[in-house]
């Protein structure tokens, strides 16, 4: 791998890792859009964007948990789901033939890009992450603004979060990407500030991402991994996670949320025309 492609994955894993942890989202999708948009085989995008999710995982829910953002009573719930999810996801994935992937994954990017906007642009269907100071020392929770009631599903806590990790491991297994659907999933359902989402879905990414990561090892074995691309990915999202997760307190995300969606629209747009040519 030559070194301008080592440094572009690195800042790729870079900007992935910092808006992933402001966000909670933007780390797969981002990393996989690159590596996809390079002719890179989906099934390897997977794996190594997966294997350096569980390095980058560590260090961002360790950063998020110092700085009070995780819901403990919500991690075993998603991360039990979440990895049975992705084990089934990784099962469909190795059976299904390369071209159809080829051509679902960007799609499913794109169509990941425009939920991002949706959610941060003024009109969206959730507030910007804004982090006042005195909220952040106090702890404080507040109501979003435009929390839906009619989304907060029906049903004990534990189950509903199962359901919302169960999906979203699927779609790791099958696109690498986790937080943009459980980020604003459980930002729908919880009345709390979105940071303690944000928080929690980055530590339990790091469940998710080893299990899938092992059942890809079983079911295609290591050769099937970039271990120079994943390298730079995960160094480049562990250097930014502390401050991702120190900015998701004190910093609005929509900005953030705005251009990563854009970008993802572009890119993919770009990668799915060019496997339909």
């Amino acid at each position: 791998m030559g070194p301008w492609l080592w440094l572009l994955v690195l800042s790729g894993g870079a900007l992935g890792g910092l808006v992933d942890n402001v966000v909670g989202m933007g780390f797969g999708a981002l990393s996989g859009t690159i590596m996809v948009g390079g002719g890179i085989a989906p099934i390897v995008v997977v794996a190594t964007v997966n294997l350096a999710k569980v390095g980058s995982g560590a260090v961002a829910g360790l950063s998020h948990w110092r700085l009070g953002n995780v819901r403990w009573a919500w991690v075993l719930p998603l991360a039990l789901s979440g990895s049975a999810g992705g084990v089934a996801g990784v099962l469909l994935l190795v059976h299904l033939p390369a071209e159809l992937i080829r051509l679902a994954m960007p799609a499913l990017l794109l169509v990941t890009g425009l939920l991002i906007l949706y959610r941060f642009l003024p009109f969206g269907s959730l507030p910007a992450v804004s982090g006042g100071s005195s909220e952040a020392a106090s702890g404080a929770t507040s109501v979003p603004r435009r929390w839906h009631p009619a989304l907060a599903l029906p049903g004990p806590l534990g189950l509903r979060l199962a359901g919302i990790g169960g999906v979203a491991g699927l779609l790791n297994a099958v696109s690498g990407v986790f937080g943009p659907f459980a980020t604003a999933a459980v930002v729908l359902m919880d009345r709390s500030h979105p940071r303690y989402a944000v928080g929690t879905i980055n530590l339990v990414e790091f469940f998710v991402a080893s299990a899938i990561t092992a059942t890809l090892f079983w079911q295609v074995g290591l050769g099937e991994l970039r271990w120079g691309l994943a390298v730079p990915l995960l160094v480049g999202s562990a250097l930014c996670a502390p401050v991702g997760a120190y900015l998701s307190r004190r910093l609005p995300a929509r900005a953030l949320g705005i251009l990563l969606g854009l970008a993802m629209v572009a890119l993919n747009a770009w990668a799915l025309l060019r496997a339909l040519a």
